[in-house]
């Protein structure tokens, strides 16, 4: 049996809060099937909207490659995945690749995750949005062992 650890840091608080965020996701897919993309769109909107409130601007570039290129290495600081970038596969069409995600062994293991978008897939496809002031297509994630891969593209 393995030891419960005493008190909560933030590296459990943040595995805690992804796999609710993953079992929502989840359970609204499974409740209401193809209908639960309809709040993908409205949960980007509020993504957009924290990240002015907070002034957290993760968009920086003149053009969606320069700002997905700086997103790339804004990521890579924060010690919470080993790679995060996009591959262009034609003008405007990326595929978002995440690998070494902290979260996946806990969340991809535990959850099993498909028919639902990455939380930092989610954060992308916001700055896509806010970028190119267009709506972008609703993707699920592949999931990895460790990351994840996330087509993102316009409507």
């Amino acid at each position: 049996m393995r030891k419960m650890k005493e008190g909560l840091d933030q590296s459990d608080i943040g595995t805690l809060l992804h796999g609710i965020l993953f079992a929502y996701q989840k359970t609204v897919k499974d409740t209401l099937g193809t209908g639960a993309a309809i709040f993908v769109h409205p949960v980007l909107n509020i993504v957009k909207g924290i990240s002015k409130r907070t002034g957290v601007n993760l968009i920086n570039g003149s053009n969606i490659d320069e700002v997905f290129e700086n997103l790339s290495k804004v990521m890579s600081t924060t010690n919470l995945v080993a790679g995060f970038r996009f591959e262009k596969l034609c003008p405007n069409t990326y595929m978002l690749c995440i690998e070494g995600c902290v979260w996946a062994p806990h969340i991809h293991n535990e959850l099993k995750p498909k028919d639902v978008t990455c939380p930092y897939a989610l954060i992308a496809m916001s700055i896509f949005e806010e970028a190119l002031k267009c709506k972008v297509k609703v993707a699920d994630s592949e999931y990895l062992e460790d990351g994840c891969r996330t087509r993102i593209e316009p409507i």
